[in-house]
């Protein structure tokens, strides 16, 4: 079974945030853990904001497994509800549905896309 990360979760691994070390935490004992090559994108820019080294990010991308979206995806997102789910995690959500019957559930603390996954009626976790 595959733990689909979304950029918030996976961000937790590599600040020091409140939710860091229970995701870490959780992260060290479920996996395979994957995301959407959206994630490199939005980590790497996010990375460079906080000012964290550029080879740390990429050290931890190399433990996720990346799915490049298809046209398919992208159509795919652009019709999930809710209208509000912004475009990147409309991307994300997309990505994990096309898992299929592989997808344990996504790992995700933004609380818009938690939703528009529960409402697809993925399991979601969020380690605390």
């Amino acid at each position: 079974m595959i733990w689909y990360l979304d950029t918030s979760a996976f961000l937790k691994l590599i600040t020091k945030e409140a939710e860091s070390k229970p995701m870490r935490d959780w992260y060290s004992t479920h996996g395979p853990c994957w995301s959407s090559q959206v994630l490199l994108t939005e980590a790497t820019r996010a990375g460079a904001r906080l000012g964290l080294r550029q080879e740390l990010v990429a050290t931890a991308l190399d433990t996720v497994g990346l799915v490049l979206p298809s046209v398919t995806t992208y159509f795919a997102a652009a019709r999930l509800p809710p209208p509000g789910l912004r475009s990147l995690d409309a991307l994300h959500l997309a990505t994990a549905i096309e898992i299929g019957a592989d997808l344990e559930g996504m790992v995700v603390y933004d609380q818009r896309l938690r939703a528009a996954a529960e409402g697809a009626a993925i399991l979601t976790v969020t380690p605390t």
